[in-house]
């Protein structure tokens, strides 16, 4: 049988969260960071065989059979705590606590891990594919040609952080921004609202660009939302300085970007014809 630090190691080579364990193991999520945080120093043999079967699948476990939905709640790395030197020489595990990360904890993650922080909680993004990508390069395309009569705003692409609330709790990666107040943009980031922000669905990021992401841009007062739909060929549009009008576009008409006064307009159709010449990519 494993022992604790060859199986933290593990965990860590994997780059599992502790939820992804819990799930992998059958054992309870508290279980399994009290085992990773040190809080718990005499795991039972079962904790430690369940752990160790989950982490190796040689050795009959689940890791890398079961599909972890990519738009749930998930816990970076660095959970397993922060170890901060004692006067004594020894060092103490203090855990965060639920909803307590922050821009600090986001930018000390790996490069190679794809996340946004919402309210002091990590959430795992979508790895884009083709279609995904050449639909934002068509569309920031068009935004930059049919924006040149507002020289004030500025049309942005992911991955770039924007500090949503103006606060070091919630950093989001939107696919496509245009921002019209030049001061937000500093150190490299924007720091608040958007004037539009475009999201376009990938495989696993339905529920969070239409639940969670949609709340959160329209409390934090982006004033134009999209979400662009590929594969059902539609495009949601919040005009949310316009009373809130919620809109349903085919991805074969013209709409009208709000923040213009109406006067640009993105042509959907030659996207959408562009995707079917091109098939399955």
């Amino acid at each position: 049988m494993k022992d604790i630090q060859t199986l933290r190691e593990k965990k860590k080579e994997l780059g599992l969260t502790n939820q992804e364990v819990a799930d992998l193991s059958g054992i309870p999520l508290g279980t399994v960071q009290k085992f990773f945080s040190g809080a718990t120093r005499s795991p039972g043999s079962r904790t430690l065989l369940a752990i160790e079967k989950a982490l190796y699948p040689e050795k009959g476990g689940t890791y890398g059979k079961i599909s972890l939905s990519a738009d749930r709640v998930c816990e970076p790395p660095l959970a397993y705590g922060k170890k901060e030197p004692e006067e004594s020489g020894e060092t103490e595990v203090k855990e965060v606590p639920e909803g307590g990360y922050t821009y600090a904890d986001y930018i000390a993650l790996p490069d190679d891990r794809r996340v946004e922080l919402i309210d002091g909680r990590f959430y795992d993004m979508a790895v884009p594919n083709s279609r995904h990508q050449i639909i934002i390069g068509q569309l920031y395309l068009q935004f930059q040609q049919c924006m040149q009569g507002h020289p004030e705003c500025m049309v942005l692409l992911s991955p770039l952080d924007v500090m949503l609330d103006g606060n070091d709790r919630t950093v989001m990666q939107p696919d496509l921004l245009v921002v019209c107040d030049r001061s937000k943009l500093r150190k490299g980031r924007v720091f608040g609202a958007p004037d539009l922000v475009i999201e376009v669905i990938s495989p696993g990021s339905r529920r969070m660009d239409f639940g969670k992401k949609a709340a959160k841009y329209i409390d934090a007062g982006v004033r134009e939302y999209w979400i662009v739909d590929e594969k059902n060929r539609h495009v949601l549009v919040y005009r949310i300085e316009k009373d809130m009008d919620i809109a349903l576009m085919s991805t074969e008409d013209d709409i009208p970007v709000e923040i213009s006064g109406g006067k640009c307009r993105i042509h959907m159709k030659p996207i959408q014809d562009l995707l079917d010449d091109l098939g399955e990519i």
